[in-house]
């Protein structure tokens, strides 16, 4: 082997040795962050914390989010790619349309009731009060991709045949608000605990139930 192949060959090892760290220290420093913001809002979460909670540096946390507001935004990314309908959808063993709706409503169920959920929801009304920038990185960084991933789940299904809806935008709402119901609400407030599954599971079965005499064909 000639010494440009070889110097070819050091470097593309160390490429590949060194994407994994980097992927690791990019999920760490975003897990550092959402609960930095959920423990101390926005504005209490500093970027030097961050980077402590992460075990790097502060350099380094620079090097992957140049602000704290695109950090912010991709924490609000990270959890909502976990809610892609086709995930949930890969867990169910025979489809339908029953079986299927039912599965992407317990996914976005236990996001949207979670205690991580509720808290980020209060922080974001709090932080609003100082102006509407923080919600308009949350809205286009989360609500806006979950919204748009349940609509495409939604349109499939018309297309197909098993759901007659004129307004997808409108059912994809319609849903969402169902999942909440009152829990979420009673829950941000303070007036009831965490939410058992048995509450989740409850809502989501009522929700499709609902969804379906109003939408099936």
């Amino acid at each position: 082997m000639n010494e440009e192949n070889k110097i070819k060959l050091m470097g593309a090892t160390r490429n590949s040795r060194g994407r994994p760290r980097d992927v690791e220290k990019n999920a760490a420093i975003i897990a550092a962050a959402t609960t930095l913001f959920l423990e101390k809002g926005f504005a209490g979460a500093s970027m030097d914390e961050v980077a402590k909670r992460a075990g790097v540096s502060k350099q380094t946390v620079y090097s992957h989010f140049s602000s704290k507001e695109k950090l912010f935004s991709a924490a609000i990314r990270g959890a909502i790619e976990r809610t892609n309908p086709e995930e949930a959808v890969k867990r169910v063993e025979t489809h339908s349309l029953e079986a299927d709706l039912t599965a992407v409503c317990e996914q976005y169920a236990r996001l949207l009731l979670s205690e991580d959920a509720v808290a980020m929801s209060n922080l974001i009304v709090s932080a609003s009060a100082k102006g509407h920038a923080i919600a308009d990185i949350f809205w286009k960084s989360g609500p806006e991709e979950f919204h748009a991933r349940l609509q495409e789940f939604l349109q499939a299904w018309v297309d197909s045949g098993d759901l007659d809806i004129e307004d997808i935008e409108l059912s994809a709402v319609q849903i969402i608000a169902l999942l909440r119901g009152k829990h979420h609400y009673m829950r941000s407030i303070g007036i009831i605990g965490p939410i058992s599954e048995e509450d989740i599971l409850k809502n989501v079965t009522d929700t499709v139930k609902v969804f379906l005499k109003l939408y099936r064909t």
